[in-house]
């Protein structure tokens, strides 16, 4: 229905938008409405670039409102449905396909040169694309790689983080005992996905076709099934909030590794067991038989199709993600730099933890690009929950899993 009600809008309001596509920034006078579903201090500091941008551009005035991260998507959604008067909107990557799909965000390739979109760390920028168009410029990008104790591992007799699944059981086996653990494994599916790349297995590729149940997939989950009966794990008995549990245990120095992003940096750097920065290490995910990727996650600048200013609004989102922009970014937020170039600063380029995480960049995959990409972790988590703590077997939660997915992609 939505998409019919779009359909319609789109002929009422091509001749506007065409001509508006026409307006000289230099010349117009326009108000932009920017949509940010960031909070705090990245509120604050968007607020300090677009200041910076309005002098740069006096002409263009920038209104930025600020939304809660869970119903944004849904809000957009609707305002666009109603004709309110939204230009520009950060949005979850794992959002755009959908959107896309919707006809109501605009194909920034029409707007921007190769050179400006080549510009950008290219799995970042594929993350934002479907069918064949780039629908948002990345603003934060976020990859989670395998997080180490140095001294743990020294202490074990390793020098160097493990490169493979098999160190890695290896290195969590020899670090267990005394009151600590190898690794924190947890219950959550978007972690999950680094092992199931490892051994080759997946989940729906971009032509829908379903893939937890493959010999590949359930290797995978019974990789990580033993490293809880190994007995190298967290000592829970179960997964009761266990996000905080698994940051609270890597500062304070009981786990050795744990699956993490540069979100949690400046969280974790407060920890004891990192009183010294250096004794964090960063690496990517290991290899498994079947490859190696850890998920692309992230959020975008998309505008809105039917935007009165693409043209304004292009301005804006292209200032937001300059490299001018992400180096100042990463070295308040400790951020991974969306533009290639950022990377070259001296200060970035000397830091061991945005370096480490760039390494996993290298390997890192994006998402289905399926419009249903963020509904497919609805069903994943409780069956990821029902191998790890023995309730179901792996052929049953993955049969289970591939059902609900069925169901969802309507096949």
């Amino acid at each position: 229905m939505m998409k019919k009600l779009l359909a319609v809008s789109s002929i009422i309001l091509t001749t506007l938008l065409t001509s508006c596509t026409g307006t000289d920034t230099s010349e117009a006078t326009v108000t932009l409405t920017f949509w940010t579903t960031t909070a705090g201090e990245e509120t604050a500091f968007f607020q300090q670039r677009i200041n910076a941008f309005q002098l740069r551009y006096p002409n263009i005035k920038v209104m930025m409102s600020q939304r809660n991260f869970p119903f944004a998507t849904n809000e957009f959604k609707t305002s666009i449905l109603g004709d309110q008067n939204v230009d520009v909107f950060r949005a979850d990557n794992s959002w755009i396909a959908e959107y896309a799909d919707l006809g109501i965000v605009y194909p920034l390739d029409s707007l921007a040169s190769e050179a400006e979109l080549s510009g950008f760390v290219q799995s970042a920028v594929q993350a934002t694309s479907y069918d064949g168009h780039v629908y948002g410029f990345p603003s934060v990008i976020e990859a989670p790689a395998l997080l180490y104790n140095k001294k743990m591992l020294q202490e074990a007799g390793f020098s160097h983080p493990p490169a493979t699944m098999d160190e890695l059981l290896t290195i969590a086996k020899a670090v267990t005992g005394q009151g600590k653990y190898g690794i924190f494994v947890t219950e959550d599916s978007y972690f999950a996905l680094p092992y199931l790349w490892a051994f080759g297995g997946g989940t729906v590729t971009d032509d829908r076709e379903i893939r937890i149940a493959s010999k590949e997939s359930q290797q995978a989950f019974a990789f990580m099934r033993s490293l809880v009966t190994e007995g190298v794990t967290q000592p829970y008995p179960n997964y009761v909030d266990w996000y905080a549990k698994m940051l609270n245990d890597f500062k304070d120095g009981h786990v050795a590794m744990i699956i993490n992003g540069p979100w949690e940096l400046h969280n974790i750097l407060k920890g004891k067991a990192f009183s010294d920065p250096a004794n964090i290490g960063i690496a990517p995910v290991p290899k498994g038989p079947g490859g190696q990727g850890s998920p692309i996650g992230g959020h975008s600048l998309v505008i809105n199709k039917y935007s009165r200013h693409p043209k304004e609004s292009y301005e804006l989102i292209r200032f937001l993600t300059s490299s001018e922009t992400q180096i100042l970014q990463s070295g308040i937020f400790k951020t991974i730099p969306t533009q290639s170039s950022a990377y070259e600063d001296a200060q970035l380029a000397s830091d061991s933890l945005i370096q480490g995480f760039k390494a996993q960049l290298e390997v890192a995959k994006p998402l289905p690009k399926i419009p249903e990409a963020s509904k497919l972790f609805r069903d994943f988590t409780p069956q990821v929950n029902g191998i790890l703590t023995g309730r179901d077997t792996i052929p049953d939660a993955v049969h289970l899993l591939e059902t609900a997915w069925q169901a969802l992609l309507h096949k």
